[in-house]
């Protein structure tokens, strides 16, 4: 079974908020957005974004179907709004089948994982900074403060995706996945990221005290958490007949073994009838 928190706030410094979240446990989706800072109408990219994957999902497309089909809608829609022209937007996306979850994204929107002993990035950036750190050219403490963390490689609404990255796991009972916008990633440490998802706070007071670390910090963009947590283990998936009790005593009085005594002494009759005669043919 899986619970989930999400807080979006517009930060201290943005005139307006661009992400854009959808939290739906019924579909067992959780989407994070982020739409492009500087460019027009970011809002507006991130909330066409995560429409278009949760209609498609419902639809039964596949998790990186749907994404496609989204960088198409936001980019169908800047070619007929001139106003809209340039617009963009990050994504972040989980899908579970019971605690068994696929992963994608595009852009610098994370995705981690937090058991009881540590924090995992399960994404990858796709911006410069990065770029750079996986070619070797500066070092990770040189990458987590690099300039081109906030220069995109990759979003929807800025061409054709031709590779987007996917992966899939299992949630453990305990386990809490974390899907956030950089207004998160940018300000806090994993570190400290951790140690206040595990303090054994609910998600809604964890997500809170994060966004209060944030709010301290200045918040210098938007901030989307979404923390999903395995309190569960999943059904088994084989098929099992079960019965309400009452209904299995009723089974068990159908098929009930009779007296077998009447039957018993009627053998015994024959077998003695038969002896007589055999006796007097004798």
């Amino acid at each position: 079974m899986l619970i989930s928190n999400t807080i979006c706030h517009q930060g201290l410094v943005r005139h307006h908020n661009e992400d854009s979240y959808v939290s739906n446990v019924d579909e067992s989706v959780w989407l994070v957005a982020d739409g492009v800072g500087g460019n027009v109408c970011g809002h507006i990219a991130s909330q066409l974004s995560v429409q278009t994957v949760e209609r498609k999902l419902r639809q039964g497309s596949s998790l990186l179907s749907a994404i496609m089909e989204a960088n198409q809608a936001v980019l169908s829609a800047a070619s007929q709004q001139s106003d809209l022209k340039g617009m963009a937007t990050t994504i972040v996306a989980a899908k579970f089948s019971h605690n068994r979850y696929e992963l994608a994204w595009v852009g610098d929107s994370r995705a981690y994982l937090i058991d009881s002993e540590n924090i995992y990035l399960l994404s990858s950036d796709h911006n410069v900074a990065n770029e750079l750190y996986q070619e070797g050219k500066i070092t990770r403490n040189e990458w987590q403060y690099h300039p081109g963390q906030h220069e995109l490689t990759l979003a929807l609404g800025l061409g054709v995706l031709a590779d987007i990255p996917l992966k899939v796991g299992a949630l453990e009972k305990g386990s809490i996945l974390l899907l956030c916008s950089d207004g998160l990633s940018g300000v806090l440490s994993d570190e400290l990221i951790y140690k206040t998802v595990r303090s054994g706070l609910s998600l809604e007071a964890a997500s809170q005290s994060l966004l209060e670390l944030v709010l301290s910090s200045g918040a210098p963009d938007n901030v989307t958490i979404t923390l999903i947590q395995c309190i569960a283990e999943p059904e088994s998936s084989q098929c099992e007949t079960r019965y309400p009790l009452s209904e299995v005593k009723k089974v068990k009085r159908k098929f009930k073994v009779k007296n077998k005594a009447p039957l018993t002494w009627s053998v015994l009759f024959v077998v003695m009838l038969i002896m007589v005669l055999l006796f007097f043919v004798v």
